[in-house]
């Protein structure tokens, strides 16, 4: 793992996060489901599309939110993978909280 590089992206998308506005609990919760499906690509897009487009019963900021999410996600270009993003995307939802 080249930490200096996972930190240089995760201080990237934690920017990005805050100037987008998303809710980060509910960055959080997408991390939570990437690593609970096995870092599956195809498993954590259609969970974002459907949290964004048809979610369950929640509110409209919540589903506001996951667009957020959803874009900030599947517009990531990066060479990460599996383990490597679940750790940047961690950080960039700390680093995000602290204001960095």
């Amino acid at each position: 793992m080249d930490w200096d590089r996972l930190m240089a992206e995760a201080e990237e998308m934690a920017r990005r996060l805050k100037q987008a506005g998303v809710d980060l609990t509910e960055a959080k919760k997408a991390l939570d489901y990437y690593l609970y499906k096995g870092y599956a690509e195809q498993a954590m897009r259609r969970y974002l599309e459907v949290m964004a487009t048809k979610p369950p019963l929640r509110s409209k900021k919540t589903q506001a939110h996951y667009r957020g999410i959803r874009d900030l996600w599947l517009g990531w270009r990066t060479s990460l993978r599996g383990a490597d993003k679940t750790r940047a995307w961690g950080w960039t939802v700390r680093l995000a909280r602290v204001g960095r």
